[in-house]
């Protein structure tokens, strides 16, 4: 199921959803007419997602995605100018299973939420 973000709960909407799925593992994903798809990661845990409604490219979302300790050095802030729409998709379990976030041009930011895959347990020798 989708859901539409209005954009007066964008701001309550990014500050919950920041509660529900920090450190999710995520891809996050580029879609435009000019480039295609474009994945920018794959398996960086949500650091968490602001929203700026002021100045010249508001409103403006910045994801930051890993570095969730010292030792982690892998990290990536994404930034989304001039955002026009953001919308959820959720999954069976009534998890989000993804973010949209579009721009004003077309420009499409998917983060995906991912399952890490199961260890299998170790064997005694």
């Amino acid at each position: 199921m989708n859901e539409v973000i209005e954009r007066k709960e964008w701001d309550t909407f990014i500050k919950e959803f920041n509660h529900r799925n920090k450190l999710r593992s995520t891809r996050l994903e580029v879609v435009s007419g000019e480039i295609g798809a474009q994945e920018e990661e794959e398996l960086l845990p949500l650091g968490g997602i602001s929203l700026e409604t002021k100045g010249a490219d508001a409103a403006r979302i910045e994801v930051s995605l890993g570095g969730e300790t010292a030792k982690e050095q892998r990290h990536l802030t994404h930034v989304i100018g001039r955002v026009g729409s953001i919308m959820t998709k959720m999954g069976a379990d009534l998890r989000e299973e993804a973010l949209l976030i579009e721009d004003e041009d077309g420009t499409k930011t998917i983060l995906h939420f991912e399952t890490l895959p199961e260890l299998e347990p170790a064997v005694n020798a």
